[in-house]
Order: C-alpha cells, then structure tokens, then sequence
C-alpha cells in the first residue's frame, strides 16, 4: 500500500472513531426536539385527516388502523439515525452510495496532523507536496478528494502508472 493511501486511510478511521460512524441505526430524539413545530403540525394533521376520515361510510375502522399506523411508523423513520461509515472506496465515487454517505470527501479537510506526515513522507513526490501546499495557501485546508485527485487523478487515465512516478 503506498504512503497517500495509508495517511488516508489512518485518517478516515480516526473520524469514524471520533463521531461513531458504524453504519447502524440508533434512536435519536433530536429531530423531535429541534423540530418541534414540524411534529405538532403532523399531529395536527393526522387529526385533521382523521376528522375527515371518521364520517366516510366506505373506510372503516381498518383504514383508520392503517393510516394511525403509516403515521406512527414514519414518525418512528425520524427519529432514527445513522451515520454511515467513510471508506477510501467511496472517495471520487459517483452512485447510488452518494444517497447514502454524501460526498463527504468534497467537504471534510485532512486534519493538520495528517497533512503534516503528506508533507513529510519521503516517499511522497516533490511535485505533489507543491501542490498540496498551493492548495493550502489558497483555501486554507485540503479536503480528501484534493489528495484523492492529486494522487490518483492522473493514475486513473493511465492504469499501469506507479504512483511514485506520477508524483
């Protein structure tokens, strides 16, 4: 594995250590109290639904049975979370995963200490620590997909490249 993929790699799992990204879902009552206005009104208009519902002759108790609970279950639906886990993989993907994990590559910066072991690995091209430190100078951080790209960027066109030798 070279010296990119491994300063990577260490600082992927070091954020999914951090914010307990594991893929599962968990019960979380935040929605419900951020938004609090937002569930009094579907509250409000399960009800307003009901009084509508009550005085049809052709939906019974059933329907009720059944609207009370699509209601309960997509007021369940958000109170769940999960925080997906962040792979190199996904870095430059653009699928269906996107719905899932977001392109968090484009908006999470490396951390100082992992830009620091890039721009001290031996192994790491001189023109390749020039760019990451114009990148830095001009936005001030380096996010996954500028190292990705700078790494890999010039690989991708041309398979049988060494990344030594790209760099």
């Amino acid at each position: 594995m070279d010296a990119i993929k491994n300063i990577l790699l260490q600082e992927i799992d070091h954020i999914n250590q951090q914010e307990g990204r594991d893929g599962k879902p968990r019960f979380n009552s935040e929605f419900a109290r951020t938004h609090r206005y937002l569930c009094l009104a579907m509250f409000a208009g399960y009800f307003a639904v009901i009084a509508v519902m009550y005085p049809v002759p052709y939906l019974g108790l059933w329907s009720l049975i059944g609207f009370t609970a699509f209601v309960l279950f997509m007021f369940a639906m958000l109170l769940v979370e999960i925080k997906p886990v962040y792979r190199f993989e996904d870095i430059g993907v653009l699928d269906l995963r996107v719905c899932y994990n977001g392109e968090w590559y484009f908006t999470r910066a490396l951390s100082a200490q992992a830009v620091a072991e890039l721009l001290a690995e031996p192994t790491i091209g001189m023109a390749l620590k020039a760019r990451v430190q114009e990148i830095l100078a001009n936005k001030g951080e380096i996010d996954f997909y500028d190292v990705y790209d700078l790494a890999y960027g010039k690989k991708l066109h041309n398979p049988g490249t060494p990344v030594a030798l790209v760099n």
